[in-house]
């Protein structure tokens, strides 16, 4: 069973943006799977720094499609960036790359920053900019 589903409410009407929610989806199911069946952490953390350089080029395209449609909280939500990236970067210079339960742990509280990012943050500009 996934660790995460893609719905399509979860969708911020961005072909290229949504391409990379569900690849991040993708990403942590993958290292989800391969910590739980088969307690594999060396390439459950392979596809954590995966995911991690997508999440950089994801934010770095989402920003400038923000500020090309004239987003007009763009600010906070460059400064929301930062954060959740610091807090990832966090998570991932804690003791887990040789601890299965750690890293478990991880990969769910990765999926949860990732699924609450984009159901509170991503739904904002997509609701803001559907108006204009």
């Amino acid at each position: 069973m996934p660790l995460l589903s893609w719905k399509p409410e979860y969708s911020v009407d961005e072909m290229e943006l949504d391409s990379d929610h569900m690849k991040f989806f993708e990403i942590l199911n993958t290292a989800y799977e391969n910590v739980m069946s088969h307690q594999e952490v060396e390439s459950a953390t392979s596809k954590i720094d995966e995911l991690l350089e997508l999440l950089r080029h994801h934010i770095s395209a989402e920003e400038q499609y923000l500020m090309k449609n004239g987003y007009h909280d763009i600010v906070a939500h460059i400064a929301e960036h930062r954060q959740f990236m610091n807090n990832i970067e966090q998570l991932k210079t804690g003791q887990f790359d040789s601890n299965l339960d750690a890293t478990k742990e991880m990969i769910v509280v990765l999926g949860n920053l990732i699924l609450h990012h984009i159901l509170t943050e991503d739904k904002k500009y997509q609701v803001a900019l559907s108006l204009s």
